[in-house]
């Protein structure tokens, strides 16, 4: 029995904690998080509540205040409202980079600590929070590239929101209508690539014999027909 046992390969060992952790989808670890994120928000908000009915120290209240505002910020923030979105990158830019979105949160439970013993507690599980977020973004690639390919969508579509906006009011043209329309070609955007990738070739395609050439004087182009020698200032169809 004994040299049978010795005899037999050892059984295969099955994957580790972490490869299957980051085997995790980026959409269900988005979830996830961004779960995470509303619960440490509305608990902020709490505890900014919270301090009201303790001591209304001037300086308590103050902290109280603004722990609320910026929770109310964070929380907007992940429910990604477009119209936040635009807000967002008028006065706090740095939200679309998950660096500042760290810090923010990091800097709103300091805050908190300021708020007596249920800010501490809410306080330390921001730290927590924000340290998982970190070792979430080291070790799953993908859920790093799908965060950072999300914020430049959001920002590229705030952007153009603006421009839109922008563009209409100089041109006296109702900016809802214009921010629509820029809304419809952002959910076309890949259509819309694919199609101005054909329009060069379509556009630089010329019937056969002819070719485009320019005039050195005018430096004017024109178009010949290498086999029958005939010039056009005209594009040939």
């Amino acid at each position: 029995m004994s040299a049978q046992g010795q005899g037999q390969a050892p059984a295969p060992a099955g994957p580790s904690c972490m490869d299957r952790f980051k085997n995790i989808s980026p959409e269900t670890l988005g979830r996830v998080m961004k779960v995470l994120n509303i619960v440490n928000a509305i608990l902020l908000t709490f505890t900014g509540i919270w301090a009201f009915f303790g001591n209304l120290d001037i300086l308590v209240v103050l902290a109280a205040l603004y722990v609320i505002v910026f929770s109310l910020i964070l929380l907007f923030w992940e429910f990604k409202m477009e119209m936040c979105n635009i807000c967002f990158l008028k006065n706090m830019g740095f939200m679309f980079q998950w660096q500042g979105r760290l810090l923010f949160f990091i800097f709103v439970g300091t805050l908190a600590f300021g708020l007596g013993l249920v800010g501490i507690i809410i306080g330390s599980f921001t730290f927590v929070n924000a340290a998982w977020n970190v070792t979430v973004i080291c070790v799953h690639p993908k859920y790093f590239d799908a965060l950072r390919e999300k914020a430049d969508k959001e920002l590229r579509g705030a952007l153009v929101m603006e421009a839109a906006r922008y563009g209409a009011n100089q041109a006296g043209v109702d900016p809802e209508m214009a921010q629509e329309a820029a809304g419809i070609a952002l959910e076309h955007e890949s259509e819309l690539k694919e199609v101005a990738h054909h329009i060069p070739a379509a556009a630089a395609a010329l019937p056969t014999g002819w070719e485009q050439r320019t005039d050195e004087h005018s430096g004017t182009p024109y178009w010949v027909n290498t086999a029958t020698g005939e010039q056009s200032w005209e594009k040939p169809n």
